[in-house]
């Protein structure tokens, strides 16, 4: 009995290693080799944003004949062509990766699908900036200060550090806190923003968001946000836009800070990294580049940075003590278009005022 037993497994064993031979022979089959590549962008190529970019494929052999091809655009269809050339007009795109998809279609109904990535970049340097002073104001030194807005005569401010993390109202003219709650000591306080009448703070690592009545910072709700780091925030008056550290821009529902889209900030060189504090100002996104003196003025709506100020030499040698860290914190009272600027652990604010080095003759 044993002698069949052992027979009837070695044969079980047979069909099924033939069974996955066969199995993999048709996933081979199913898993043929494109007989088209695109050829024009090439993978990872920089076009300046607004350029007409050529799209086009090549067959690989003689054994398929291209009767069209669909053309794409991260996922969206752009145009249909019977032949191997396209134009791409990247005017309407923003700046960042974009992926290009090619859909070739064969006169004997079989279809190959190929990609590549475009990187669009600004169409121009960003306008340099040198700033003036207009006006110094006390700062807390041990404000590690993470995001600044202004707002009816007071900034508000949001400092971070483990077990250290505030959200302050602040007297612009004497630096102190006329009101103050302390976060949970393991909560680490990010980028600060106003949406009518509710603060709304960041968290870096915690992936949480606490949201404050204006007036007393009554806690209204905590809401988690699947973005993996919380670094600057502010809002355009439609949406919340928050930074990560990295290079993107995400646009965010103002209530739930649902993920709505987001875009990749480019100069003319390539993508931005370390994109930190931000502030909304005349339409333009204004944000400290971490461990920089600089603050880029962005375009929000194309994602290209049109503007670079150099901060550096604001706060004076005299001034930094061995806490001092970076420049961090930008706002802007609207009513009276001044601009304040800070840093972490900064014992100084200043109002500046920025004017183009080219338009200055420098």
């Amino acid at each position: 009995m044993r002698f069949y037993f052992f027979i009837f497994l070695v044969l079980y064993a047979c069909f099924s290693c033939n069974q996955r031979q066969s199995g993999s022979s048709s996933e081979q089959r199913n898993r043929r080799r494109a007989q088209v590549a695109i050829v024009s962008p090439r993978n990872n190529e920089q076009q300046p944003l607004g350029a007409k970019v050529n799209l086009s494929v090549r067959a690989l052999s003689d054994a398929e004949k291209i009767d069209s091809v669909r053309w794409f655009v991260n996922g969206i269809w752009l145009t249909t062509t019977q032949g191997n050339d396209a134009e791409w007009d990247t005017g309407q795109q923003t700046t960042g990766s974009q992926r290009i998809e090619a859909a070739a279609h064969y006169s004997s109904g079989q279809r190959d699908i190929v990609s590549t990535n475009v990187i669009l970049l600004a169409p121009r340097s960003p306008v340099q900036y040198s700033f003036r002073v207009i006006n110094v104001f006390p700062h807390d030194p041990k404000a590690f200060t993470q995001g600044l807005l202004f707002h009816d005569g007071y900034l508000y401010e949001s400092t971070g550090l483990l077990g250290e993390s505030t959200l302050r109202k602040v007297n612009l003219h004497t630096g102190k806190p006329e009101k103050l709650v302390e976060l949970p000591t393991e909560m680490f306080g990010e980028g600060l923003a106003l949406v009518d009448e509710r603060l709304i703070q960041l968290t870096w690592k915690n992936q949480v968001a606490f949201v404050y009545n204006k007036n007393d910072f009554t806690l209204l709700n905590r809401i988690n946000y699947n973005i993996r780091e919380g670094w600057g925030l502010t809002f355009d008056g439609t949406h919340l836009l928050m930074t990560d550290g990295s290079a993107n821009l995400y646009f965010l529902d103002k209530n739930d800070l649902r993920e709505i889209k987001r875009i990749e900030i480019c100069d003319d060189k390539g993508p931005v990294h370390r994109l930190n504090e931000l502030e909304y100002i005349d339409g333009k996104l204004w944000a400290n580049v971490f461990l920089t003196d600089d603050i880029l003025i962005i375009d929000p709506l194309t994602g290209a940075v049109t503007g670079r100020i150099d901060m550096s030499n604001l706060l004076h040698a005299r001034d930094k003590t061995p806490e001092t860290d970076v420049l961090n914190g930008i706002a802007y009272d609207a009513e009276n278009k001044r601009i304040f600027v800070t840093g972490k652990n900064w014992s100084k604010l200043f109002e500046i005022q920025i004017r183009s080095l080219v338009l200055a003759g420098l």
